[in-house]
């Protein structure tokens, strides 16, 4: 499935790269745009997936390739269900929309690693849809079970990795979009679930089962689990329940040789069904998926097995169809049964919810986009306010330096009067129009873009100084105004803005945390 009609190609108020060369004017500006280019369980069967999920040295080696292909920045996410690579584009003299194809496939190479079949299934996202995107996969919005927590641990390794190979998160605020997105997209992540109850309510039969088990028992640590059958269902069924702190997998077949092979992937113990039941008598929960004609557990049996467990807990979990457990056994005291139905029931329910959460969670994240706009766009011209206030102060500190020794008759008080006294004009004088500023900034990063020619968010419009002049920016055009007032205050004022300035308080947030360290499918 071919995704490049999907490309983004003019996001609305994303930062300009601001600066000036002494003595030449303000120069061309260019635009670092954040980009993804990937494959997910939505675009692609497991078998590609597999062919892109490379190991840990070979992913360095797609990092530092992406990163000088961008001469900046480089993120890879590799899970069973995706694999992206996120890295950033400068803007181009070139039309961005005829440039982009060509931009974006020698990435492409990089992230195929010469499985040049799998171009098919790739998409494509630039500026805000990326960042979008970005928001929605660690958010868990994107993923095959909406709301599991594990792809967000998933997601802040692959930072770490970027972090520790240098291809994230250096340079200049400007040139750095990636290494700010990423540390928002996890605020982002942890705001969704603090606010929704997206990632509460178990969506699935075997989520479900693990979440009566913790119910049941408060922690499943210390509690044996057995398993009745060595499928599919079965083995994920374990798995959650591993995940969940289960440290005892019992596992009894038919076949011993399918419970040896499904004991020997999840670390458990391989029994045949003639044991099955002093595996009762060990046992805390009971997982069953054997769908034998007849039920394997019958009501006699745990009756039996109750009183030699002197009343102890006994929970059965039954997804096989035909039943394996016969449902007179929920009648024992102390026994709890919940067959196929009664798990899909709830699953059923908890996943309408999650759909509401859902719902909420993507207005989050548009809001999120909305600020993160205003981010960066007020970190655009950051730099350029702090060099007009240095300038401006400069200038009337150097005139209370001249007066000041002609005001001999004035006391240390007097004299720190004078001095705020020129601070103070300034800041009067600057206040409005920094003020204009930056709310044209504000409004510009609400714009919606236009097309390629007349993107209301592109930023590389001006091309020579004379686009700078006060009169060349039209009052009544919020899109173009930051533009041509950002040049018209550095002609007006010949500043320079030095091209390693930082905008003060842009350092990225350190939640490098990962309380989700599994590697569970995302």
């Amino acid at each position: 499935m071919s995704q490049h009609e999907r490309v983004d190609i003019h996001p609305p108020g994303q930062s300009a790269d601001v600066r000036s060369t002494p003595g030449t004017g303000p120069s061309r500006l260019t635009q670092p745009r954040l980009f993804v280019i990937g494959l997910s369980h939505r675009t692609a069967p497991v078998e590609v997936r597999e062919t892109l999920a490379l190991p840990e040295d070979r992913v360095r080696s797609q990092l530092e390739q992406a990163a000088r292909l961008a001469g900046g920045e480089a993120l890879l996410l590799s899970t069973c269900n995706r694999v992206e690579l996120y890295a950033t584009l400068p803007v181009t003299s070139e039309d961005p929309g005829d440039a982009l194809p060509a931009q974006l496939a020698p990435f492409e190479d990089v992230l195929l690693a010469g499985h040049i079949s799998a171009r098919r299934y790739l998409y494509h996202h630039v500026g805000d849809a990326a960042l979008r995107h970005l928001f929605r996969v660690a958010s868990s919005l994107d993923s095959l079970v909406v709301g599991e927590p594990q792809i967000l641990g998933q997601v802040k390794a692959a930072y770490r990795l970027a972090q520790s190979i240098g291809t994230i998160g250096s340079g200049r605020v400007a040139d750095r979009p990636l290494g700010l997105a990423v540390p928002r997209a996890f605020q982002v992540a942890k705001r969704v679930r603090t606010e929704t109850s997206i990632g509460r309510a178990a969506a699935s039969v075997a989520s479900v089962g693990v979440e009566l088990a913790t119910q049941v028992f408060g922690h499943l640590r210390g509690h044996p689990v057995l398993l009745i059958g060595a499928g599919k269902m079965a083995e994920l069924c374990a798995r959650h329940l591993r995940e969940a702190g289960a440290d005892t997998l019992l596992i009894a077949n038919r076949t011993r040789r399918r419970a040896e092979e499904l004991a020997g992937r999840l670390g458990g113990s391989a029994h045949e069904l003639s044991e099955l039941e002093s595996l009762l008598l060990r046992a805390a929960v009971v997982v069953c998926s054997a769908g034998a004609t007849q039920p394997l557990v019958t009501q006699e049996q745990v009756a039996r097995v109750m009183r030699a467990r002197r009343g102890r807990w006994l929970l059965f979990i039954d997804i096989a169809v035909p039943r394996d457990v016969e449902p007179s056994v929920g009648s024992l005291d102390n026994v709890y049964l919940y067959d196929i139905d009664a798990l899909s029931d709830v699953a059923a329910g908890n996943r309408a919810e999650r759909e509401r959460a859902a719902a909420q969670a993507e207005a989050i994240i548009e809001a999120e986009l909305q600020r993160s706009r205003e981010r960066l766009a007020s970190a655009d011209v950051t730099p350029l306010i702090k060099a007009l206030r240095q300038k401006a102060q400069g200038i009337a500190q150097a005139e209370v330096a001249r007066v000041l020794p002609r005001l001999s008759g004035l006391s240390p008080r007097d004299r720190a009067l004078v001095s705020g006294l020129a601070d103070a004009v300034v800041n009067k004088l600057l206040h409005e129009p920094l003020t204009a500023l930056k709310r044209s900034v504000a409004a510009s990063s609400r714009s919606e873009p236009q097309g390629p020619k007349g993107d209301a968010g592109s930023l590389d419009e001006l091309s020579d100084s004379s686009r700078a002049s006060a009169g060349s920016f039209e009052r009544g055009d919020p899109a173009r105004g930051p533009l041509h007032l950002a040049q018209a205050v550095m002609a007006l004022w010949s500043l320079s803005v030095p091209e390693n300035e930082d905008a003060p308080g842009s350092t990225e947030p350190t939640d490098t945390a990962d309380p989700e360290r599994n590697e569970s499918p995302s």
